[in-house]
């Protein structure tokens, strides 16, 4: 009985410290005349991690054309990929991690 109040607390309080992330910044980076490839660089933060390394998936143009990129954030949680965009809109996830899509950029 002991050992099933002991494993439900455990869970419980896992759950509670779940990771969290966050859009820092989301900028267009286009070369001078080029509307054929419109590049963003998308960075961001990783919050209450319970372990390293924290996977991050971004998904891009959910609506029309989705596209998912995935990079790892660095031991500080902090993380940036470059990604195509056509809509100028993405969406962030932590694998593994009961954060849900907490992060949007449009």
């Amino acid at each position: 009985m002991k050992l099933i109040a002991g494993v439900f607390l455990l869970l419980a309080s896992l759950s509670t410290v779940a990771a969290t992330v966050k859009i820092t910044s989301f900028k267009y980076v286009r070369n001078a005349g080029d509307s054929v490839h419109p590049l963003a660089e998308l960075c961001g933060t990783v919050e209450g991690r319970t372990s390293a390394p924290s996977f991050v998936r971004v998904l891009v143009d959910k609506a029309r054309n989705p596209a998912v990129y995935n990079t790892v954030a660095d031991m500080d949680g902090s993380f940036c990929v470059a990604v195509i965009t056509y809509r100028g809109s993405a969406e962030v996830t932590v694998f593994g991690e009961n954060a849900g899509i907490e992060a949007l950029a449009k």
